[in-house]
């Protein structure tokens, strides 16, 4: 792919991304069994992927602990996501988790011992404003009347959010060390094996009925597994090929307005919210665009 080419392309992965809040609302699923057979099939297929071209990896043991240990915390990521959206919905759950970037400001010093950039602070001081007035702003109606569902969608997704900052952070490092196709295959497959072990110390997966999978269910996790999971991060790693990492950020960053987007038009009053709800949105998500703008201005002055 060509440069234009890898820039459409990372949009429709990006529009892929927003539809996958979506999918979580279509399947009727709760999210820890929705998540056990998105990471089992989306992990299948990259493993299958790799076995048709030959480039399966082995790794050590002390590494594949490691790698097992982030993916449960991607497995962990989904699960209190799709969680939120069931209690709420697609744009609470969306507009949350684009707080991520709070959470790495604090995750990632830590990780690489550096110091913490006062940029960030600033932009974690702003993402927390627009975040107090998604919370405290009119009440809810229409979509969400029950303000404790909205506020427990709310926790929900910060949770998501601050587990995406962890797993992002020690992917990043990972990734310097392993094949990332490889990667993504050991830590989607160990995050099955670990729900299905945790299915089964609950007492749960000794149940026929626990894992069985309603028909019009199979067609959105086929969806999520083959197009949501598997072709959207093989197809991320070529475009990053070509783009750099500032056009790939800024691109991420319109996850949620796709998904708001997409989902107030598919399922109409149910994700309508509140003024207060898309003021705040706004000031979170502006926030992330502006904070990549001055990132990348540090770039090019060599800051």
């Amino acid at each position: 792919m060509n440069r234009r080419q890898s820039t459409w392309m990372l949009h429709f992965i990006v529009l892929i991304f927003g539809f996958t809040g979506i999918l979580g609302k279509l399947i009727s699923l709760d999210a820890d069994r929705l998540v056990f057979w998105r990471v089992l099939l989306g992990g299948g297929l990259v493993w299958l992927w790799l076995a048709l071209r030959g480039r399966i990896q082995r790794f050590s043991m002390r590494s594949m602990w490691k790698v097992a240990l982030v993916g449960c915390t991607a497995a962990a990521h989904w699960i209190a996501f799709f969680a939120s959206i069931k209690v709420s919905n697609v744009s609470v759950a969306l507009a949350t988790l684009a707080t991520t970037p709070v959470f790495v400001s604090v995750v990632e010093p830590l990780v690489y011992k550096r110091r913490v950039d006062a940029r960030e602070v600033v932009l974690g001081v702003v993402i927390i404003c627009g975040l107090l007035v998604l919370l405290w702003g009119p009440a809810p109606s229409g979509a969400i009347s029950d303000l404790s569902q909205y506020h427990l969608g709310v926790g929900l997704a910060l949770i998501s959010a601050a587990l995406a900052a962890v797993f992002a952070t020690f992917n990043s490092v990972l990734v310097r060390s392993h094949d990332s196709a490889n990667l993504t295959r050991v830590e989607l497959l160990s995050a099955a094996v670990v729900l299905a072990l945790l299915f089964l110390a609950q007492g749960n997966g000794w149940e026929a009925a626990h894992w069985s999978v309603p028909r019009e269910d199979w067609v959105w996790l086929g969806l999520l597994a083959t197009l949501a999971t598997a072709f959207a991060f093989l197809m991320s790693i070529e475009v990053m090929k070509e783009l750099s990492p500032f056009t790939t950020a800024v691109a991420i960053n319109l996850e949620p307005v796709y998904a708001i987007v997409l989902a107030a038009l598919i399922f109409g009053d149910e994700e309508r919210m509140h003024g207060g709800f898309y003021v705040g949105a706004t000031i979170i998500v502006g926030a992330v665009f502006v904070d990549a703008w001055f990132k990348r201005r540090a770039r090019l002055k060599g800051v």
